[in-house]
């Protein structure tokens, strides 16, 4: 027997604004929701509110989901996952998957798409149809994104069976397109956040400074208290952790997690507590994001001394449960005192 527990994702922002005029026209805007089964929430500045801003995010938010959701069993990737090979994909599940592949590639299989099958065994997925213990060796002849191609925008599986999951992912690429469609509207100073993961453009035109949020504290994420307070310079942000989703095994006592190992398809908690990615857009930040957190904190420290366009923050337990956190410079320079 299981006991579920949800740790929905508390809204990672601190905002360093006030919903006042700042100028004669200019005000700051607010827009907020539910969507993709979290809170979402829109900071833009403009002498008017967008108009029809809700209409204009839910078809982004309809068209996400047909494509990409697998809690809906209509959508695309719910009918591949099924092993219907005639559906032509469309431009959203084309970029998310060619930019899993880049990812995929870059961090020697560390993010990899095709761990659903392992999910939903965990008791992760949208029906919880959890199978503990999980038959790993069956289900890992089926895991690896080096099995799945893409030709004439159909998805090629070399196995039925190959269950894709691209939730570590989609929400990064549903605020960039949000965000895009806020600039191609002329309304460049905006903070758009989705569950935690975020673009900021331009700048807080209430301060005049660049957006600030903060970075929830993954060892107490139910306080209002920052483990840091960052500003964002048009640039993108995401962070996981194990605190927000897991289920605990009433057997063995041992919490099982969202970010699963595609290398042992193990789910189980490390030493590695929270991972923060800047990079310059969400897509980008929401899967290292989530690859550092299956990484070993050795091998992510080697590979980010690789990577040229991201900042990051680890924290993670060392020796004696000491609680350390490894940054890089660029992060560092975007922390406020």
């Amino acid at each position: 027997m299981l006991l579920i527990l949800r740790v929905f994702k508390k809204s990672f922002l601190f905002i360093a604004c006030i919903i006042i005029s700042c100028s004669n026209e200019t005000k700051i805007h607010s827009y907020s929701g539910q969507a993709l089964g979290t809170s979402f929430k829109i900071l833009y500045a403009s002498d008017q509110p967008l108009k029809n801003i809700d209409v204009l995010t839910d078809s982004i938010f309809t068209e996400i989901n047909k494509s990409l959701s697998t809690y809906i069993s209509s959508s695309d990737i719910s009918k591949i996952n099924d092993d219907i090979d005639s559906i032509k994909i469309d431009a959203h599940f084309k970029k998310v998957f060619n930019k899993s592949k880049l990812i995929w590639k870059s961090t020697d299989g560390f993010f990899d798409p095709t761990i659903g099958l392992l999910v939903k065994a965990y008791g992760l997925g949208p029906k919880n149809d959890s199978k503990i213990p999980v038959n790993l060796d069956s289900i890992m002849n089926l895991t690896g994104f080096g099995k799945v191609s893409l030709k004439n925008n159909f998805i090629i599986k070399e196995k039925k069976g190959i269950y894709l999951d691209f939730n570590a992912i989609a929400k990064g690429y549903c605020v960039d397109i949000i965000s895009n469609m806020l600039n191609n509207r002329n309304i460049n100073n905006h903070l758009v956040e989705i569950g935690g993961e975020m673009v900021a453009s331009g700048k807080n035109l209430v301060t005049n400074n660049y957006w600030r949020v903060g970075i929830t504290d993954p060892l107490n994420p139910s306080s209002n208290n920052y483990i840091k307070k960052i500003q964002l310079k048009n640039s993108a942000l995401a962070s996981s952790g194990n605190y927000r989703k897991y289920i605990i095994d009433n057997q063995t006592g041992k919490k099982i997690v969202h970010t699963i190992n595609p290398k042992n398809g193990n789910a189980f908690n490390t030493n590695v507590l929270g991972v923060s990615v800047i990079a310059e857009d969400c897509i980008t930040a929401d899967a290292y994001a989530t690859s550092f957190m299956a990484m070993p904190i050795e091998k992510s420290i080697k590979m980010i001394s690789l990577l040229n366009n991201i900042e990051v923050m680890i924290i993670y337990n060392k020796e004696k449960s000491e609680v350390e956190i490894f940054s890089t410079d660029g992060f560092d320079r975007l922390v406020l005192n």
